[in-house]
């Protein structure tokens, strides 16, 4: 009888704690958008126990265009909120609900990098607008991409 107790009091124990700890970390968050600097400040906010329950079923990335944020979403949940830069005139950030199309660890940019001739970086940024003669390009890194659409739109890390 006394080991059943025990077991049940460290079970109700734990069910308890998990629940302020979920409880805990929601007005964390609502304490972090609250801040004056939320729109501009470079932090991010983590949940580290919804991170852990993430899987390709129950999350959804929000991007907030007016807010330049995005929060990763663990079952409807907030588990990462952070800076992101979208597109910019002439380049929109395309809106609307997408499926991710392709996974991708160490993707390099195609279009945006440095141009290199003998040996020294002559040009960093948009290819397609330098003129001169180049002997090698490094496409800018890509953490973590994922394509959102077919025409090369995606977001990375």
């Amino acid at each position: 009888m006394r080991k059943t107790t025990s077991v049940l009091v460290l079970g109700t124990a734990s069910i308890l704690l998990t629940s302020c700890a979920s409880h805990l970390s929601q007005s964390q968050y609502k304490s972090f958008t609250k801040r004056p600097d939320y729109r501009q400040t470079r932090d991010v906010f983590k949940h580290e126990g919804l991170l852990k329950k993430a899987n390709s079923s129950n999350t959804t990335v929000r991007v907030d265009l007016s807010d330049q944020r995005a929060q990763l979403l663990v079952d409807d949940k907030v588990a990462m909120d952070l800076p992101c830069s979208t597109g910019k005139a002439g380049k929109r950030t395309p809106v609307g609900s997408f499926t991710i199309g392709q996974k991708l660890v160490n993707k390099r940019s195609t279009i945006f990098g440095s141009l290199y001739k003998n040996g020294r970086r002559v040009y960093r940024g948009d290819r397609r607008k330098y003129r001169g003669r180049y002997h090698r390009y490094v496409g800018a890194s890509l953490p973590y991409w994922m394509r959102v659409t077919n025409g090369g739109i995606g977001m990375h890390y």
